[in-house]
């Protein structure tokens, strides 16, 4: 088989979302994988799971340091130590090259696509493949100014250190122009972030970029699958919605607050509770208990990966909170949970934006995705709660599935 130098950043047996879409792409292409990757904390039972798996073998793995030495953010703030632990991954990753036909890179982290700059300098025949999880070239995260005023003045500081030194436009921009193929989650991802270099490099063409562009759909392992539908119906006396993950930055929910507090003045004997599990905004509690619905809201830290599928399975309905820009703006993020939701066949209400994959894809399979308005959330709350609408989610591809569009690249080559 021929060969693949990846740099992802993390790697498996560390369990988050981009190590594993990663692995997902990668693992069913006929390639033979030296990985350069960096070490984190490690999942037991991801671990076991790759054991089993015959396309694990592909993948040789040299763990070049720990990514919490590389790493700089808020929370982690050693930014000589950060910059110098980079360096030395990065020029260990090109130092790995030995006559790889292909290079994947994974975006995030953003600097793994300086690899893919040196090596195509390098070596213009290898053909670089650009995988992007998220935008970083101006993400609207970068300019959420309501968190931002929420951070005192040493969080200020390094947030600005952060973007500039780990979230570098440029990173994004020159994978843009010299990466053979761009791989998007969804259209939505793909456009935004096409529109964004366009609007603030534009060496390249939209056409160009385009031809070049594929998309990857967020897809799941059939044999690792523990997302099955429960055989018998939750028996809640009081209807239960539960939400997992963060809530934060630009994921407001004010308007649902408001929602809920609109729909149990105009309902008010109709039991429900909203359960919330992970991290939750302060400023959201304090409107909670403002509008007195303190006894409808339950907030519980996060819990493990099998406990919260329990959570879901024990749940009536489940809630999607995304991102939320300005309506006329592409929103470029789709969460994971969608899979999730879809595999389960859990009833789902969403507050999301007209322009976002998120809404294209529940409105698609007739399910409630309420805009970012209060009065359009109650009455999906009312559908969900009142009417008992159906609201399942279709958005289940297996890996096989999801990568056709690779092997296809592959094959043509």
């Amino acid at each position: 088989m021929k060969k693949c130098l990846v740099v992802p950043g993390p790697f498996l047996p560390y369990n988050d979302t981009i190590t594993q879409l990663v692995y997902k792409q990668l693992r069913l292409l006929p390639l033979e994988y030296d990985v350069c990757a960096l070490s984190n904390e490690v999942d037991e039972k991801l671990q076991e799971q790759l054991q089993k798996d015959p396309c694990f073998k592909k993948f040789h793995i040299n763990y070049t340091d720990k990514y919490n030495n590389v790493l700089f953010s808020i929370k982690n703030v050693h930014i000589y130590k950060g910059l110098e632990h980079m360096k030395r991954y990065i020029k260990t990753a090109i130092d790995m090259y030995d006559n790889h036909e292909y290079l994947y890179t994974s975006s995030w982290p953003c600097y793994t696509t300086r690899v893919g700059v040196e090596l195509k300098k390098q070596h213009p025949n290898l053909v670089w493949l650009a995988n992007f999880s998220d935008p970083i070239n101006h993400s609207p995260y970068k300019f959420d100014q309501e968190t931002y005023k929420s951070y005192h003045i040493f969080e200020k500081i390094a947030f600005k250190l952060y973007c500039k030194y780990y979230v570098v436009d440029e990173d994004e921009a020159n994978a843009f122009e010299h990466a053979d193929w761009l791989i998007f989650i969804c259209e939505e991802q793909r456009d935004f972030m096409i529109e964004q270099y366009l609007k603030y490099f534009g060496k390249v063409s939209k056409q160009e970029l385009l031809f070049k562009s594929l998309i990857v759909p967020l897809n799941y392992i059939p044999e690792w699958n523990d997302l099955i539908p429960s055989k018998e119906a939750p028996h809640n006396p009081v209807f239960t919605l539960s939400h997992f993950g963060r809530v934060y930055g630009l994921r407001i929910i004010e308007e649902f607050i408001y929602a809920v507090q609109l729909f149990i003045k105009k309902h008010p004997d109709t039991p429900f509770v909203i359960e919330q599990y992970g991290e939750f905004r302060k400023s959201d509690i304090a409107l909670i208990k403002k509008l007195g619905l303190s006894n409808y809201f339950k907030i519980h830290n996060k819990v493990p990966y099998a406990e919260c599928i329990e959570k879901m399975h024990q749940s009536d309905a489940v809630l999607l909170f995304d991102t939320i820009l300005d309506e006329d703006t592409i929103q470029p993020y789709l969460p994971s949970k969608i899979m999730e939701y879809s595999l389960l066949k859990k009833d789902v209400l969403a507050v999301t934006t007209s322009k976002s994959p998120s809404y294209r894809i529940l409105k698609e399979s007739n399910a409630i995705a309420c805009k970012y308005d209060r009065n359009d959330i109650l009455k999906g709350l009312e559908d969900l709660l009142l009417n008992h609408r159906e609201s399942k989610v279709h958005y289940a591809y297996t890996n096989e599935q999801a990568i056709q569009s690779l092997l296809h690249v592959l094959e043509t080559k």
